[in-house]
């Protein structure tokens, strides 16, 4: 069995490490994926060694919330309590009265207590699953700060207290990771709307009359009622009154569509304007939208290969940190005998080291770069994508690049009134060349044969007493009447808009694209000039695709492949870097690293977006190791007697910017 939760509480993903450990040591766990920028577990399970509630429990014994929880009023009351507090107690240090250092001292504990309950609760968390996090630095640096300003206070120990040092550490580093939220719930706003989809009420009609019903409770072949602003609980078909629907959150396009009586509604559309009643043809469970979040989940549970690398860094970083710090007290105290620059010093180290820098480097530029294909038309199947490099794209032409359908390209008549007789002989036919001569001739009412004396033969074409529409050579069809010919059609399968302009991209940025075909050499040949591809496999058959991709790869190249993504799937499985063009309710069948729902256009934007995120992982990764590098020495008093030193609390303030640096560079435009 498999369960997604949502979980609230996390600060960094050392967080989500610490639920991952916890979690794959129960028995009957299978696999875990926690994400620490959606809030989301994912545990797959044996549900006859254990089950849900028990899951759960684990988790809230962490200290998490199993639940929907976003920062609200209570959030935001604590922290202007925590700013008022912390001004107030540097207010009365300049307030020389014997009552002056109870009052810091109260309005110190008061700060520890309730702006510093949540970094508590996640270090004692980080500490049963004994994985360090920022959390843990931050109650460490800030309850050693509190510690000795109170023993200092009551004279047990020689120096002066400094209580604001405590609070003003918890403000800080709490305004940080507000201002850090805010910003990623800004960027992630589509994506939470997605997930948000699973609480919405759905109106029901029962015996004439509207009922609000859960998600769970709506059933095929019920009637939903739609008005202006909902969104489309679930795939279902108009039954009367038509809509004007937004369908940009699942296929990328951003221009309204219409939908009337007949038309069929995609979960997870918007309704702009317009009222209608619609009949369910899938239970939410089935519907595109749940299929889609499913994809989502997966795909941003996987971590590629720098992630992990990342991760490993922020993992040992904690530990590091914590020793680093107590060496530097020692040092200090050896060199001076001064307890308070010491503590300072050591304090300082404790909290300017920040492992979320790190931890977030990577999972929120992919996170963004993920929303970003969405919002292109593409459905990102594997992060690790981001990652990959290609020197040729293999590009199926049927369908990818070209229309996939023949289109009348020219045609040349004997007797004028050929065209009335062949535009109405193929009303009986479904053939492709009937299909495309049908679309040519229009809705125009035509004089010509009865119809109720035409018929289809395979391998002939329609027959309609002396008259035949025979389907000659490839791409040609001929009208004839006893045996004498009355006109000729010639189709063609014409290339798809935009294929040069991706193909020309490509090129230049020193990708090569090699044509796959089974049509003959000289058609190839002709498709592939128009095209400027310079190579091309002509006369392929569909199970020859694998050995081809497999002939480039051992030339050394790195291969991607364009296809349809079911016909072409080993082939598509045997590439390093493979897109599917797929659109409607489907895409979740298909194989492939990218789906395409907008066709091959889609490539160019993938690649822009591809070159975007890997050079903000990269950007952040440079300062999350540049921040530290720097900032470490100076808060250990490197540059001391130069008189550049920080204090503790402004070391705090320096570590919740820098994360919040990262998330702000992550999801810049």
């Amino acid at each position: 069995m498999r369960v997604s939760l949502k979980v609230s509480g996390m600060s960094c993903v050392n967080c989500a490490k610490a639920i991952e450990i916890s979690l794959k040591k129960l028995k009957g766990v299978e696999e875990v994926h926690v994400s620490f920028e959606l809030g989301r577990v994912v545990v797959s399970f044996n549900e006859d060694l254990l089950d849900v509630e028990r899951i759960k429990g684990v988790i809230e014994s962490l200290g998490y919330k199993v639940e929907r929880v976003e920062g609200g009023p209570k959030d935001m009351q604590i922290l202007i309590f925590c700013w008022l507090s912390s001004i107030a107690i540097m207010a009365l240090m300049f307030w020389h009265s014997p009552y002056s250092p109870y009052f810091q001292l109260a309005l110190a504990f008061l700060v520890q207590a309730l702006g510093g309950y949540g970094f508590y609760k996640g270090a004692w968390s980080s500490i049963k699953a004994r994985v360090g996090n920022m959390d843990l630095l931050v109650a460490l640096g800030s309850t050693s700060a509190l510690l000795y300003s109170l023993l200092a206070f009551l004279g047990l120990i020689p120096g002066e207290p400094f209580f604001e040092t405590s609070a003003f550490l918890i403000t800080f580093v709490k305004t940080g990771k507000f201002l850090e939220e805010l910003a990623k719930d800004r960027a992630l706003k589509s994506l939470r709307d997605l997930f948000g989809l699973q609480t919405v009420r759905v109106r029901v009609l029962k015996d004439g009359k509207e009922e609000l019903k859960s998600l769970q409770e709506v059933f095929v072949g019920d009637v939903i009622v739609l008005r202006t602003g909902d969104m489309v609980p679930v795939d279902c078909k108009v039954l009367e009154g038509s809509l004007e629907v937004d369908e940009s959150l699942i296929t990328g396009e951003s221009m309204p569509v219409k939908r009337s009586q007949g038309d069929r509604l995609i979960s997870g559309s918007l309704v702009i304007s317009g009222f209608a009643k619609a009949k369910v043809e899938k239970t939410f469970s089935g519907s595109y939208v749940n299929l889609l979040v499913k994809l989502v989940e997966e795909t941003l549970s996987k971590r590629p290969k720098i992630q992990r690398l990342a991760d490993k860094v922020s993992h040992y970083f904690v530990q590091f940190v914590v020793a680093l710090s107590l060496i530097i007290f020692a040092l200090w105290y050896i060199k001076t005998g001064s307890l308070s620059m010491a503590v300072n010093f050591s304090l300082a180290v404790l909290v300017v080291s920040c492992p979320c820098a790190f931890g977030i480097a990577v999972p929120l530029a992919i996170v963004v770069g993920v929303l970003r294909s969405q919002k292109k038309g593409l459905l990102i199947k594997d992060p690790s994508v981001f990652e990959k490099d290609v020197h040729v794209l293999v590009m199926d032409k049927t369908g990818t690049l070209t229309e996939g359908k023949p289109k009348l390209v020219n045609y040349v008549l004997y007797r004028e009134d050929a065209l009335a007789l062949t535009c109405n002989m193929v009303k009986v036919s479904n053939h492709p060349y009937s299909l495309a001569l049908r679309e040519f001739c229009g809705d125009k009412r035509l004089e010509g044969i009865d119809l109720n004396t035409c018929k289809e033969e395979v391998g002939v074409g329609v027959i309609c007493g002396e008259y035949v529409l025979r389907r000659g050579e490839e791409g040609q069809v001929a009208l004839y009447e006893n045996g004498s010919k009355l006109a000729e059609f010639f189709f063609e399968d014409v290339i798809r808009k935009g294929a040069k302009e991706v193909v020309e991209f490509l090129r230049s940025k020193g990708i090569e694209v090699i044509m796959l075909t089974g049509d003959r050499q000289d058609k190839a040949r002709r498709i592939a000039k128009e095209l400027g591809i310079r190579e091309f496999f002509a006369e392929v058959k569909p199970e020859e695709k694998l050995s081809k991709i497999r002939e480039l790869k051992e030339r050394g190249l790195k291969v991607g492949m364009v296809g349809d993504g079911i016909n072409d799937a080993p082939a598509m499985a045997e590439a390093d870097l493979s897109f599917a063009v797929g659109s409607g309710t489907d895409v979740a069948k298909r194989v492939g690293h990218v789906i395409l729902l907008r066709g091959i256009e889609g490539i160019r934007d993938f690649f822009e977006i591809k070159e975007r995120t890997m050079r903000r992982i990269w950007q952040n990764l440079f300062w999350a190791f540049f921040y530290n590098a720097v900032g470490i020495p100076i808060a250990g008093g490197l540059l001391y007697n130069k008189g550049i030193y920080l204090r503790p609390e402004i070391a705090g303030l320096m570590m919740a910017f820098s994360s919040l640096s990262v998330v702000l560079n992550s999801i810049r435009k």
